[in-house]
């Protein structure tokens, strides 16, 4: 594909692990409803955290400006890094959308998208758009600052220790809807209040 088909195709960017393996189950569902859309598309699977934010950023490189995300609230996070690290154009030359198949699906429930692919492949064909307000957080790493942009919430304290609770024990293959409720009794029961001084 040259630069300018790629400016009419999509960039569709599937994490396999999503909602507990769904992406990759359900991909072969998907792409044939986006072909029967006549939606053209290019596809690319993560394989580890923060790549969908490597694949955004190459395929805006490569001359792609919209962009399916499927998975869920986190891979969508990671794409809209990739957007706003891009160093190409400008955010708001990229249209982003959505197919939600994570566990929580938090920004998609939001904003009305259909857990049914059909469904949300309509949304996508019929180009209803959107202009999104996206915010930045700063934190330390240690003692390394770095930022990360965000479309929905950004947690801190109680939530985020919950979050990072669910997200490691995904990682270890231990998912499900009730994980996160889990967690959020897990987290009632130990979390400590911390507080932490910066010169």
């Amino acid at each position: 594909m040259n630069q300018n088909s790629n400016e009419k195709d999509w960039l569709v960017i599937v994490n396999p692990n999503a909602g507990n393996g769904k992406g990759k189950k359900d991909w072969n569902t998907i792409s044939s409803l986006m072909k029967k859309a006549e939606l053209p598309f290019a596809v690319k699977f993560t394989e580890r955290k923060g790549q969908a934010i490597d694949f955004t950023r190459e395929g805006i490189s490569d001359g792609f400006r919209k962009i399916i995300s499927v998975g869920g609230d986190g891979t969508l996070n990671e794409v809209v890094n990739g957007v706003f690290l891009n160093g190409i154009c400008s955010t708001t030359d990229i249209s982003l959308a959505l197919i939600p198949v994570g566990t929580g699906n938090d920004w998609g429930r939001m904003f009305g998208i259909p857990l049914d692919y059909e469904k949300a492949i309509k949304i996508i064909s019929d180009n209803k758009q959107m202009l999104h307000d996206t915010g930045m957080i700063s934190f330390y790493n240690g003692t390394e600052k770095k930022s990360r942009y965000f479309i929905n919430i950004a947690g801190l304290g109680f939530e985020s220790a919950v979050v990072k609770r669910t997200n490691d024990q995904k990682d270890k293959g231990r998912g499900g809807k009730l994980i996160y409720f889990y967690n959020l009794l897990m987290s009632l029961i130990s979390y400590k209040n911390t507080s932490r001084s910066r010169n």
